[in-house]
């Protein structure tokens, strides 16, 4: 049983030992509060992919090529995450590149690739599906929200004080999971807007130089 399942049955059981707890009526010096506006996060969503895509080619000179795709990333309106080369006595000398790009420019850039390579060993692009995960997420957070608010009601009652601090432990366990989900939402937001581009860059066997 993973950790957010724990938590989850423990809200629960929470929530079943103050369900006995009457709601106070409302009175003159009950605080009333207002639900918050939805995230923009929380709109409707379109359907959503996230991208990626990944090579492993051979070439005379890696550090060269290094260059060359690095320009080719930037003009594609990305950016690179890392980039490195290195070089060792028997065997040769390689690079790589990882870096983020927007989704609209990786066919440019798989020519960039098929133009600098002399041989492509290998090459994926991948498309995934988010829009469920997404939609599930935000009907999670509307969940989450509404019973938190419910929660914040109570705290800032004048009455009914004698489980205060059940109620607090079940707002932390709602604050953790409602941050949870917003992390997982922004996360999906960033991977939807830049595709995941990398690029291993090998020397041919035939130039790599025997140890002596």
């Amino acid at each position: 049983m993973n950790k957010r399942t724990v938590q989850f049955l423990f809200i629960i059981l929470l929530l079943s030992a103050c369900a006995g707890i009457d709601t106070p009526d409302e009175g003159p010096n009950q605080v009333a509060t207002e639900t918050p506006a939805e995230s923009p996060l929380l709109l409707p969503a379109d359907r959503v992919l996230i991208h990626s895509a990944s090579y492993t080619i051979i070439v005379k000179n890696p550090t060269r090529a290094l260059s060359e795709l690095q320009r080719a990333v930037e003009a594609a309106g990305g950016f690179v995450d890392s980039a490195s080369s290195w070089a060792g006595q028997g065997s040769g000398s390689s690079a790589s590149l990882s870096a983020n790009v927007p989704p609209a420019s990786l066919p440019a850039l798989s020519e960039a690739v098929d133009k600098i390579a002399d041989e492509i060993q290998s090459q994926s692009v991948y498309v995934q599906n988010v829009t469920a995960d997404i939609l599930r997420l935000q009907r999670r957070h509307k969940e989450l929200s509404r019973a938190n608010d419910e929660i914040l009601l109570f705290l800032v009652s004048k009455q009914n004080r004698t489980k205060l601090s059940t109620y607090r432990i079940l707002q932390e366990l709602l604050d953790t999971e409602l941050r949870s989900v917003e992390n997982q939402l922004e996360s999906f937001a960033q991977q939807s807007k830049f595709a995941a581009f990398d690029v291993t860059i090998n020397q041919p066997a035939s130039q790599i130089k025997p140890i002596e």
